[in-house]
């Protein structure tokens, strides 16, 4: 019988790999504002392995990544797969970049390691996002990757599930209820007279706070083009707004 583990997103792409089909994979927690099959093209070319990154941090992320089926890369993914069921107690993304003999170290000494593919990173300031930072440039915005465990929902988990941060989440509700909160008073203020947009506004502000994810896939704009998605859901804009910041500087 099967179970919820960690390395079933690798089983299923070894199977593409073996059946010779290349691989992007999704994070529950991942939002897809236009489809990412040009931005992958692009980004690929020349490489057999596309990360994802993080904006403040030299740290490579696994909630999206691609994989081309070539031998060495097939090869790579068995032996991270293989190393990862007898090492249980190791976390998959610091596998990932130790295999990639990039930034991270684990309990393997580097002859264990198997052959590096041709890799590289997505376009983490602009394309291939993570929530808490980028620099804005929404004509280039291709996904939006939420991090924190938001997705718990879409597994089927309760509210309790430990897998959620908490400081992550109050922080994360705190922004979106502030974020709607302006867009909606704004609203209310220019169709409801008076008094009733204020017993409103009190009203809306006991609704329970939704986190990012929830926030943006509960959208009435959510099946909107690529092109009036911002335009048809100005709310959800200005809580990524939020979240933009300057490019760090290398040191």
């Amino acid at each position: 019988v099967g179970s919820i583990s960690v390395l079933n997103k690798y089983t299923l792409l070894l199977v593409a790999l073996q059946s010779g089909v290349d691989a992007m994979w999704l994070d529950f927690d991942v939002f897809l504002v236009r489809n990412p099959g040009p931005a992958i093209v692009d980004a690929a070319s020349g490489y057999d392995i596309l990360m994802g990154y993080d904006f403040e941090s030299d740290c490579i992320c696994n909630g999206f990544f691609f994989i081309r089926a070539r031998p060495t890369s097939h090869q790579w993914l068995f032996a991270l797969v293989r190393w990862l069921y007898n090492h249980p107690y190791e976390h998959d993304q610091r596998a990932i970049s130790a295999f990639l003999n990039y930034t991270e170290r684990i309990a393997a000494k580097p002859e264990e390691l198997p052959p590096v593919p041709r890799w590289n990173v997505f376009d983490v300031d602009n394309a291939f996002i993570n929530w808490n930072a980028w620099e804005g440039n929404y004509q280039a915005l291709v996904l939006v990757h939420f991090v924190d465990g938001s997705a718990f929902s879409l597994y089927g988990r309760p509210t309790w599930d430990p897998s959620i941060p908490e400081a992550k989440r109050r922080t994360s509700n705190a922004n979106v209820a502030e974020a709607v909160a302006t867009e909606t008073v704004a609203s209310l203020v220019k169709r409801i007279p008076g008094r009733d947009a204020v017993e409103a506004t009190v009203s809306m502000a006991t609704m329970e706070p939704v986190s990012p994810l929830d926030a943006f896939y509960r959208h009435n704009a959510v099946a909107a083009s690529p092109e009036e998605f911002w335009h048809a859901a100005p709310d959800l804009r200005r809580m990524l707004d939020m979240q933009r910041k300057p490019r760090p500087t290398i040191k």
